[in-house]
């Protein structure tokens, strides 16, 4: 007779899935096969199936876990007056690490992904605001703007990884597009590498 697994084994199992998948997908991006997500988590294929219906669906829940810790981090950066521009670098390094997260967004066929942008959005409204009353970001700049500064992060990388000294330069030129996109959204400098 089999035992069904208790609520609290289907939880954990669920965030050892989540995080797994980040880390498989941040290192090889979300076409990686379920199997070896599976294997990292610790759990069967089987297990990944009762709780993921399909790659979409794993994903999706990776990206609802990323937008969750954007949510939490503008909620502690809400009194900084440099919490739009710190906010903003957290995108970027989420970017950074994780490329296949504009992709995947920007398919348009990842279910969810216009509420997590709307929630990613709304996260940034307010240190926006803030930023904008402290002249600290360029007049006329929204969080679209802000927004909009990810796909072209993604267009980037692609340029450096087809590069045939991509792999060198990469590091370089991501902190050369940090900077550029910082100045273009914000009064201040850009924060220093280091």
């Amino acid at each position: 007779m089999a035992v069904e697994p208790t609520r609290r084994d289907a939880a954990r199992n669920r965030d050892l899935l989540v995080a797994a998948a980040r880390r498989v997908f941040a290192e090889r991006g979300p076409d990686v096969p379920l199997e070896e997500i599976a294997a990292e988590a610790g759990v069967s294929r089987t297990t990944l199936h009762r709780h993921f219906e399909n790659r979409k669906a794993l994903a999706s829940a990776v990206l609802e876990h990323n937008v969750t810790d954007i949510e939490a981090r503008a909620a502690a950066l809400a009194d900084a007056d440099d919490g739009a521009e710190r906010l903003f670098h957290f995108l970027l390094d989420v970017q950074f690490e994780s490329p296949w997260l504009a992709r995947v967004v920007a398919d348009g066929r990842m279910p969810g992904t216009a509420d997590l942008a709307a929630r990613t959005a709304a996260a940034l409204d307010p240190l926006l605001d803030r930023a904008r009353s402290r002249g600290r970001v360029h007049p006329g700049v929204g969080t679209g703007d802000v927004l909009l500064t990810l796909p072209m992060v993604m267009a980037v990388q692609a340029a450096a990884a087809a590069a045939m000294d991509g792999a060198a330069q990469a590091p370089a030129r991501l902190g050369t597009t940090r900077a550029i996109l910082h100045r273009g959204l914000f009064t201040t400098e850009p924060p220093t590498a280091g």
